[in-house]
């Protein structure tokens, strides 16, 4: 019995097994699988990596793994307690490639995202509704979104959340767009097959964007490189337009050329009229991925506006020859580089030029007039994602170059001796902006955006600063539920100067100068945000405040037609803006579209105008609605309908007369007597459009559509201002307000291959 118990006691003696999983560069490991064979032990490491197992002697196999790592076994005879320090180094695999294909939702990206009063407008949207003689729109289908306001009745100015038309920074690739608008403005100049996607920004602007003081429209044309060669076009009842996309090189290089005319000028001579009025567009852009890492564009657009008319009443060649020619022309370079999958740069080189030049002539007698303007910038950002907290880094810097020739009047002849020949001094400004914007999430459920962006202008003889905080946030309630509010600063060097003498094409654009101040706004705004994502189902209710600065107003009475001096007439003043804005939109189903409406008022305020009291503004429209329905009743057929309802415009009246001895004391002056400005709006306003599409069988290599249709279905047209009539039997004044479109059909044929 005594000479068995050592024995004994060794079989029952238990030893400890420690040891340190860390990773190639000496980092613990935790959570990493340590199993000891034969024992049959699996146990986990802790937050230092370390693991203790319990075990007798013997021959033991032990085995580390760590996800991404590779495992390391060692066989070895225990004897005592050991430790042991395993390194695990980065298991590299090359997975086999995965191709994801599916159209980003980015309305949801919105909700997500910490931004307000934002919307998101794809081609297909834009193409798909009934709009005036049947041209595609991509401004009139903005301007059925809540908070934005249109002008008269088919024109193409946008008044956003209460602010001019020229309080919108428009963006083509990046490269601002002075004048929107083709046809006198009836339609705008951009070409709806180039387009990728719009992103309509009213509120909660990201530190990146600035320079106006309403809204940000950012439009984006194809940027992918395509499988094969596609062409595609349509043709209208007064223009036509054709689009071509080419792979140069497979997976590295693309071209897509898109133009469009307009034939309006042989359409109304087919009725014995004459309009010699014609315009085009011309898109281009030039696509290279020479790398992985590499995205460049190279784009270019020019469209230009022509009027070539001579009337000879008396056929003896001495008639009055008017010329009209008013364009758009801007090119950009795009290179955005990847450093790593969480850094990347982009940088842009921009110049845009927008220009006008009227002429009239008559015999020896020619009075013509010209402006112009060309823009130079220079966009450099860097992103950095994913830091700790779900936090991303925004930040860059831009400058651009205002050269501005705002008006130039020449005369001769007779006519010189009642208009001089005179012009605007040209100005140059230089507008700097550095910016950073830093979004984090505190919590799962919020998640927050502050950024900064510094902005300075420097004119001939004085230099302006302008500091422009930004800030949105988001709170979560659940999947589908989440209220945001955001803050901004607006501030914007560049102004356009019109007047009611002059039409929208041939207004003046001005930079700040020493007498002359940047525009400056202050906007607020809650939003409370709805989405269903599988159903693709968004909804929201937004309300905002802005306060304005600085905005630009003539004094009363002054004429801008002809007038190089207009700048010492520039007034400035204050306004103030504020709404309500619902919003409800389908993106899924037979049935897509959306409705929107929006309370709104703005009122502006001027020492020079309306004897220093607070008046509303001219587009201070109570009351905007739309309804936008698409219906697809079979894969061949669908039907769609937008039915609009908005408020008149304001205007002020004459409401009495009296008369005065002329200063010669040769008759009298009748003096009209005004009420206050804007004190009276034009009658409220609806129409309905509906639209039938039929379309080829899905699936073939050449498809092909009927769009058919007509605007304004009940004949209730829409005023476009106000003129004095007399009553022919009893000598009265009355106001009536003229009507520009009835009921109009509309027909269009357009094809892919």
């Amino acid at each position: 019995i005594f000479l068995t118990l050592p024995v004994i006691g060794s079989a029952a003696q238990t030893i400890t097994l420690k040891g340190v999983a860390t990773d190639g560069n000496g980092r613990p490991l935790p959570s990493a699988h340590a199993i000891l064979e034969p024992d049959s032990v699996s146990i986990l490491t802790d937050t230092n990596g370390s693991f203790s197992i319990k075990t007798s002697p013997g021959l033991k196999k032990l085995t580390i793994s760590f996800i991404g790592h590779e495992s390391n076994t060692f066989v070895f005879r225990l004897t005592r307690d050991s430790i042991f320090n395993v390194p695990l180094y980065e298991k590299i695999q090359e997975l086999a490639p995965v191709t994801i294909q599916d159209m980003r939702d980015r309305q949801l990206e919105i909700f997500e995202g910490n931004r307000t009063g934002t919307h998101v407008l794809t081609q297909q949207m834009v193409t798909g509704i009934p709009v005036l003689m049947g041209e595609a729109d991509l401004i009139k289908t903005l301007q059925l979104l809540p908070g934005t306001v249109r002008g008269v009745e088919g024109s193409s100015d946008l008044f956003v959340r209460g602010g001019s038309a020229d309080q919108n920074l428009v963006l083509l690739d990046g490269a601002p767009v002075y004048n929107t608008s083709h046809l006198f403005g009836f339609l705008s100049v951009f070409n709806p097959d180039i387009l990728d996607h719009v992103e309509a920004m009213n509120g909660g602007f990201p530190a990146r964007y600035g320079g106006r003081l309403s809204s940000i429209l950012d439009i984006r044309s194809k940027s992918n490189i395509p499988d094969k060669t596609s062409v595609s076009g349509d043709i209208g009842l007064i223009s036509s337009r054709l689009f071509v996309e080419h792979p140069v090189i497979a997976e590295k290089a693309s071209l897509f050329l898109g133009g469009r005319r307009t034939y309006i000028d042989r359409v109304v001579k087919l009725i014995g009229e004459e309009l010699p009025y014609f315009f085009y567009d011309l898109n281009g852009k030039l696509i290279l991925q020479p790398r992985p890492k590499d995205h460049i564009e190279l784009s270019y657009y020019g469209g230009e506006d022509i009027l070539d008319h001579f009337r000879d009443r008396n056929n003896d060649g001495d008639g009055l020859l008017t010329t009209y020619e008013s364009g758009n022309n801007s090119q950009s370079l795009y290179w955005r580089h990847k450093f790593t999958n969480l850094v990347r740069s982009d940088f842009n080189i921009i110049h845009s030029r927008y220009r006008y030049n009227i002429r009239n002539a008559f015999e020896d007698n020619t009075l013509a007039a010209n402006s112009d303007i060309n823009d130079y910038s220079a966009k450099f950002t860097v992103t950095r994602d994913s830091l700790p907290r779900n936090a991303s880094l925004v930040a860059g810097a831009e400058w651009t170059a205002h050269h501005v020739s705002p008006s130039l009047i020449n005369t001769s002849g007779i006519i010189s001796e009642l208009v001089q020949s005179s012009a605007a001094a040209g100005r140059v400004a230089d507008e700097f902006a550095i910016h950073g914007e830093y979004s984090w999430s505190p919590s799962p459920s919020i998640t927050v955006s502050s950024g900064i962006r510094q902005t300075a202008a420097l004119v001939a003889r004085k230099g302006y600063l302008n500091t422009e905080p930004r800030v949105s946030a988001r709170f979560r309630i659940n999947e589908s539920h989440a209220v945001k509010a955001s803050y901004a600063r607006m501030a914007q060097y560049i102004h356009r100067v019109s007047s009611s003498a002059i039409t929208s094409p041939t207004d003046i654009w001005y930079p700040v100068t020493d007498s002359i101040k940047p525009q400056r706004a202050h906007q607020v705004s809650l939003a409370w945000q709805y989405a269903l994502p599988d159903k693709k189902l968004f909804a929201s209710v937004e309300t905002y405040f802005k306060s304005m600065r600085d905005l630009i107003g003539f004094e009363e009475g002054t004429n801008l037609f002809l007038n190089t001096e207009f700048e010492s007439k520039l007034i400035q003043g204050r306004g103030r803006a504020s709404g309500v804005e619902f919003f409800f939109r389908k993106d899924q189903g037979k049935f897509t579209g959306w409705v929107s409406y929006t309370l709104a008022w703005s009122w502006r305020q001027f020492d020079g105008i309306n004897r220093g009291d607070w008046f509303r503004a001219r587009y201070d429209r109570r009351h905007n609605g739309a309804l936008v329905v698409q219906y697809a009743i079979n894969e061949r057929w669908s039907a769609s309908c937008v039915w609009e309802f908005i408020s008149g415009s304001r205007f002020t009246p004459v409401i009495g007369q009296y008369t005065l001895v002329a200063p010669t004391l040769t008759g009298v002056d009748v003096i009209p007597v005004y009420a206050p400005i804007n004190s009276v709006k034009l009658s409220d306003t609806h129409r309905l459009d509906v639209g039938l599409k039929y379309k080829s069988r899905p699936g073939n290599n050449f498809q092909w559509q009927w769009f058919t249709g007509l605007y304004n279905t009940y004949n209730r047209t829409a005023p476009i201002g106000i003129m004095i009539a007399v009553d022919e039997t009893t000598g009265a004044l009355q106001y009536q307000q003229p009507g520009l479109f009835g009921l109009l059909p509309f027909i269009s044929y357009g094809f892919k291959l």
